[in-house]
């Protein structure tokens, strides 16, 4: 049990209705000073228009919310960061065109009586920032030239450089690695020694065990419980976020046979990241390539489609010979891809979600150019409804749909195009337990029920053992490790992505006249 600490704020039966969605009704949260307090529940629980009312960009229609003790309202963002709380939330904010000083100090400019900026002195504050984040990084740097992990880290250094009360983070991890992770966690832990609150948002549920002391869960716009973490286990906090149980998330694996190849690749090489891959995919199969972050995984699938070049390297589909070079190639040859970048790589943020289930298939419902309206609303409306779209509209925009529903209409979109292989890397990242469930369901169909070959780039080890009939690892470019599914263990895994190989032997061609395991 943690030792309680003094409250440093409370939200009391908050309740705000945008159109036709009650979006939270009466809900209450309440922080200790000095804790790290996790606010859990599945996307359009509520979780981030608490935090923003908490913020200062919206005002409650009813509720009261007392800081230190006293009843406070705030008019906008600006007001709640001079009250010490700042967000750092899940989408980047930071100026892609300005360094990491200009960033890190936007809006807190030092300048000298003639009102120019003092250079050395706001470089010598920016690194102070971004030790905070134990980043090591020139702080002159243009953040467009940063990688995502390195952006979050940044937004991060943003926040702390104002020494917050409290601190409150959205999906901070999403994009960082494990090291990164358990360097960012320790920042967390010295300042909840200093005294800050922590707000922890995140659907990565085993964190939460690491780093967090107590957890509050919202389902459909409402509180359901706040409990200290050594009270519960996860699979107790997933049964009171979507009511169901952990063993229940992953459908159960086909027991027929897989069919013929449907993917071969031999001998593929991209310079710096690629060494002489071979693998086969099978109609039917989902087959996972593990390993630790930056081994060659997401490279491996984007070369396979066309997104990256290779150097060398020989692919066939359904056993004849293809050539791939770019994206169009691969997809008239079968192919889709899933990235984890839905926001930047899947979708058009700023279309409806008819114009993006229907962006792949145009030419298959225009003649002469001219699209045939009729025919395109009823097959979006068919997507909408086999994946089960939860949308107001088929006019909304994209943007506007939750995490898991932005993600099912990337899929809905390419399996307009009837593909006979999907690619997946990190499909799930960013979305709640429940839509996760859905989408694992939906990989095992693709396989199982449309006979298609999945390949399935994943850091999550739960949706490798889960999902996967055969798991292939890298390290460092290389397949080094084939484990039938039904021999997989988070060990084998781990001890072959850490270069420690002995699940299965050693692979020159990891795949290569195997049949997958039953």
């Amino acid at each position: 049990m943690i030792e309680a600490g003094p409250e440093i704020v409370r939200m009391e039966a908050i309740s705000i209705r945008f159109p036709g969605v009650q979006a939270l009704d009466g809900v209450d949260l309440a922080c200790r000073r000095g804790e790290i307090h996790a606010l859990v529940g599945e996307n359009g629980a509520g979780k981030s228009t608490l935090i923003k009312i908490l913020g200062g960009v919206y005002p409650p229609d009813s509720g009261s919310i007392l800081l230190h003790g006293e009843k406070i309202s705030f008019k906008n963002p600006q007001a709640a960061q001079r009250a010490g709380i700042h967000i750092v939330h899940q989408e980047f904010s930071l100026v892609p065109y300005l360094s990491v000083t200009e960033n890190i100090l936007l809006g807190q400019e030092e300048t000298n009586g003639l009102g120019l900026i003092k250079a050395s002195l706001m470089r010598r504050l920016a690194l102070e920032a971004l030790e905070l984040v134990r980043l090591k990084l020139d702080p002159e740097s243009l953040i467009v030239h940063l990688s995502a992990s390195q952006q979050k880290l940044v937004e991060i250094a943003k926040a702390l450089i104002a020494k917050p009360d409290i601190l409150v983070v959205d999906e901070p991890t999403a994009p960082l690695n494990r090291e990164e992770t358990a360097s960012f966690f320790e920042t967390l832990r010295e300042l909840k020694k200093g005294g800050a609150t922590v707000i922890y948002i995140s659907h990565r549920l085993e964190e939460l065990f690491q780093i967090a002391d107590r957890v509050t869960i919202l389902k459909d716009g409402r509180k359901v419980a706040t409990r200290e973490m050594g009270e519960i286990d996860e699979d107790g906090l997933i049964r009171m976020m979507i009511g169901r149980a952990l063993g229940d998330m992953f459908p159960r694996k086909g027991v027929g046979k897989a069919g013929e190849k449907v993917l071969s690749v031999r001998n593929l090489e991209r310079k710096g990241e690629i060494q002489g891959v071979s693998f086969d995919l099978h109609k039917g199969e989902v087959l996972g390539i593990a390993g630790l972050k930056g081994q060659g995984q997401e490279a491996l699938l984007k070369t396979v489609f066309g997104v990256l070049a290779k150097n060398r390297g020989e692919l066939a589909v359904d056993s004849a010979p293809a050539k791939i070079n770019r994206p169009a190639q691969a997809i008239a040859a079968g192919m889709a891809l899933v990235t984890d970048k839905r926001g930047s790589e899947g979708l058009c943020p700023l279309l409806s979600v008819r114009h993006n289930l229907s962006l792949p298939t145009l030419e298959k419902r225009q003649t002469m150019s001219v699209i045939d309206r009729r025919r395109e609303r009823e097959a979006v409306e068919a997507a909408v409804r086999s994946l089960n779209i939860a949308t107001p509209s088929l006019n909304k925009l994209v943007k506007y749909l939750s995490g898991g529903n932005q993600q099912k209409t990337v899929i809905g979109k390419w399996l307009a195009a009837e593909p006979k292989i999907v690619l997946f890397i990190d499909p799930t990242v960013g979305i709640d337990v429940g839509a996760k469930t859905e989408l694992y369901r939906l990989i095992r169909a693709l396989a199982e029920e449309r006979e298609m070959g999945v390949l399935l780039v994943t850091s999550d080890m739960l949706e490798l053992l889960g999902l996967c009939d055969r798991i292939l690892v890298m390290y460092e470019g290389r397949i080094v490790s084939q484990i039938p599914g039904p021999e997989a263990t988070e060990e084998k895994i781990m001890r072959a992505a850490v270069g420690r190989s002995g699940s299965s032997g050693p692979l020159a061609a990891a795949g290569e006249g195997q049949r997958p395991a039953q």
